[in-house]
């Protein structure tokens, strides 16, 4: 995967974690917030993951 096509998809991740904070907290909605940990999970994940050596 291109590294611009790895970073997008983690900037995307990044910003539904973010609005799914954004609307669980005041809503009280437990599953937005755990989806929120989710995303941000998998933010980091595509932003620290290396290249596999082909």
């Amino acid at each position: 995967m291109s590294t611009i096509k790895r970073i997008l998809i983690a900037v995307v991740c990044l910003f539904a974690a973010i609005a799914c904070y954004v609307f669980g907290i005041p809503a009280g909605g437990a599953v937005f917030l755990v989806l929120g940990f989710l995303l941000e999970g998998l933010f980091w994940f595509q932003l620290t993951r290396r290249k596999r050596a082909s």
